[in-house]
């Protein structure tokens, strides 16, 4: 009699007519060391039974549960070049320990200081990313059990019409493409957003 556990959660995915698809996204992108971080949201396992089993195919890509940061630690943010960066996402390895490859490429307006110090310090850093997608559902690049690898590059172009950008491009390994996040991201000692509503609201005194 075999051992294994399987509970699958296939279901179908319906196109339907004239529903819109965004794409890109928003210009805000949010992050923070992997070192502040305290607590992770969770995935649901795969072939899980009982009260870890996830009830359909999206629950299976989104965290359950908030990011818990150490004290006074807050997600800071970096405002990219609008329409211009993107996420993609690959399959890597051999059938069987096959894993997902989630990559960003962020680009942001100019070569400042302030760039020039975020890349000398991430280059070598672990760091977690939250983006948003058009639509804003909000997801996750960075994860506890991979590094993630941001490396960056500027280009102070050669015409007075061209432009002047940072690129930061981000890649981590995962289990999952870029995880959806429905929690909490404190973005400073009095304020949060809700990555579910999209709404920013008060931190609740202690």
């Amino acid at each position: 009699m075999s051992d294994c556990t399987v509970n699958q959660v296939y279901g179908s995915i319906e196109a339907c007519p004239g529903r819109s698809v965004l794409a890109g996204i928003r210009r805000r992108l949010f992050f923070i060391p992997k070192s502040d971080i305290v607590k992770w949201p969770t995935l649901p396992k795969l072939n899980a039974t009982g009260d870890d089993a996830a009830k359909d195919m999206g629950a299976l890509a989104t965290y359950v549960g908030s990011f818990t940061l150490k004290a006074d630690a807050t997600w800071k943010f970096i405002d990219l070049k609008d329409n211009a960066s993107n996420v993609t996402h690959d399959t890597a390895g051999e059938l069987g320990s096959q894993i997902i490859e989630n990559k960003a490429t962020a680009i942001v307006a100019g070569t400042s200081k302030e760039l020039a110090g975020f890349g000398r310090q991430s280059k070598n850093d672990d760091l977690v990313y939250v983006y948003q997608e058009r639509d804003g559902a909000y997801r996750v690049l960075g994860n506890d059990m991979y590094s993630t690898d941001t490396k960056n590059s500027s280009d102070t172009a050669a015409e007075a019409t061209g432009a002047k950008t940072t690129t930061f491009t981000i890649a981590v390994y995962d289990d999952c493409p870029a995880p959806y996040y429905e929690g909490d991201l404190v973005i400073s000692k009095t304020t949060k957003i809700d990555c579910l509503t999209g709404e920013e609201k008060a931190i609740a005194a202690a």
